[in-house]
């Protein structure tokens, strides 16, 4: 089905400001708390989140944990699969940092979206981490592209 994707661009948008606000509230607020079998998978994760008290706990448990988060789409895909759904897949750079510094990556993910009560909801997330050797290939074009004064000094060196 081809149709407006205006809503599902505005809902990825609003994901990833929640996230990268560290609103809790507002992350939660786009997910279907109404859909007990919803399924959420963080990279990190071998086992998928399913329903709203482990994606509850999740979320919280990362705004927590994190002071600071950053999520940024890039390369969307955005596709109405019906008029009441729709999907995203993009590119999902991000970076979380506590008192230790900061960690980040880039990974992919498969977003699918529901419209409920005229409101649209997340109702299945998942994100794949790219492969080591893809990382690998980001960074030394990276380094390529910004010389040796890119790569951040290792811990405790002098």
């Amino acid at each position: 089905m081809s149709g407006d994707t205006t809503p599902i661009e505005t809902a990825v948008t609003a994901w990833t400001e929640a996230w990268s606000g560290r609103n809790c509230a507002g992350v939660l607020s786009l997910w279907d708390d109404s859909d007990n079998q919803a399924t959420y998978l963080p990279a990190e994760r071998i086992e998928p989140l399913i329903g709203t008290v482990a994606v509850t706990d999740y979320v919280t448990t990362v705004c927590r944990l994190f002071g600071d988060i950053r999520h940024r789409a890039e390369s969307p895909v955005y596709r109405r699969l019906t008029e009441d759904t729709g999907m995203a897949f993009y590119s999902l750079v991000w970076m979380l940092s506590d008192n230790r510094g900061p960690i980040g990556s880039t990974c992919r993910v498969t977003a699918l979206w529901r419209k409920r009560n005229d409101e649209w909801r997340l109702f299945h997330y998942a994100e794949a981490p790219l492969a080591p050797l893809l990382e690998l290939r980001d960074f030394y074009e990276a380094v390529a592209a910004e010389g040796l004064g890119a790569i951040p000094p290792r811990a405790g060196s002098a």
